[in-house]
């Protein structure tokens, strides 16, 4: 089995983050979150993964290298021009010859059953099958309409307004390679451009609801809170530290996560904070629902909160902070939204 993963988007809304990683990239629960998509895949029964890159592409490359780990045989496709969710694809469409092929987004966390995914495609003869899930909020995602059966009757209200259960697109999907064909050269969109398109037509879509995690990293408080949500245990205290982190014993952890390297030294509180691997937090600190990357440095004393936490240099790149910052030091403290 081959898939596909999207993995060039620019990541802006989760800047000033994706300042320093693609966002496919960025630690979660101090793993990159394309480690959690391997393994998915490999769990699934995939061998064979296409990887598409644009932005910062030697941050992906760096964390899935050729795949071995997983037991999966890994390439890229470099687009030096964005393709989209249709183009990427489209401008690979030949190296996945006649079977299906699975399709998910990079930037996403999941966790359910994409074999129930491929068997539903394998016996109920679509075009394509997309993984559906409740949509919780209506006016942020587009709603994806099925009759009781499973098959989809619209997407967005397109190609006409359809009657019954109301679900969401979950970022994979299963399709017939040769469905791409219909797509011109460069840069498209598979909802817009290839699926709409074939509703319209009268092509069979099939729909699957799953059950299971799905955290879109929509912004910074999205990506800290999917984090403290997903980490194990029980009771306020709880927290996800690295075993080569290095936490004073007077230090009070509090629903955090503490990366490799990181440093919180004696006195110093975090609370509801994610720490990337080499962050410190000085002596007496207090955090509260703050990001620290890599290289940030909470001085002794201060009091972060709903910040995050970074060297100042990854501003002087001409991205934009995506929040209020302030400039403290060599650190810059930038307003998590």
């Amino acid at each position: 089995m081959k898939a596909m993963v999207l993995a060039a988007g620019l990541g802006l809304r989760m800047r000033p983050l994706t300042l320093l990683r693609a966002k496919p990239a960025l630690p979660v629960l101090n793993r990159p979150l394309l480690h959690w998509t391997m393994e998915r895949l490999a769990r699934a029964g995939v061998t064979h993964v296409m990887v598409n890159l644009h932005y910062l592409p030697e941050t992906v490359t760096d964390v899935l290298g050729r795949g071995r780990r997983w037991g999966l045989v890994m390439r890229y496709s470099d687009e030096p021009v964005l393709l989209g969710t249709g183009g990427g694809p489209r401008a690979v469409r030949g190296l996945f010859g006649r079977e299906p092929m699975l399709i998910v987004n990079g930037d996403v966390l999941f966790d359910f059953d994409l074999r129930r995914l491929l068997a539903v495609h394998r016996a109920c003869g679509a075009r394509a099958t997309l993984a559906l899930r409740r949509n919780p909020i209506p006016y942020a995602y587009s709603p994806v309409v099925v009759d009781r059966s499973g098959r989809i009757l619209s997407i967005a209200g397109r190609p006409r307004r359809a009657r019954g259960p109301v679900t969401m697109f979950a970022s994979a999907h299963v399709l017939d390679p040769a469905l791409l064909d219909r797509l011109p050269e460069g840069a498209s969109d598979s909802v817009r451009d290839l699926y709409i398109p074939a509703l319209a037509e009268g092509a069979h879509l099939q729909g699957v609801r799953t059950e299971g995690a799905w955290y879109d990293f929509g912004r910074p408080s999205l990506y800290r809170d999917a984090q403290l949500r997903l980490l194990p245990g029980r009771g306020p205290d709880r927290a996800l530290v690295d075993g080569k982190a290095r936490v004073a014993a007077t230090a009070r952890l509090r629903r955090s996560v503490v990366g490799s390297g990181a440093r919180v030294a004696s006195g110093a509180r975090v609370e509801r904070s994610v720490l990337w691997e080499g962050a410190a937090v000085e002596a007496g600190a207090r955090l509260s629902g703050a990001i620290v990357a890599t290289g940030g440095v909470v001085r002794a004393g201060d009091r972060a909160e709903d910040v995050i936490v970074l060297p100042a240099a990854a501003l002087e790149t001409g991205g934009e902070a995506g929040g209020r910052v302030e400039r403290r030091g060599d650190m810059a403290w930038v307003e998590l939204r």
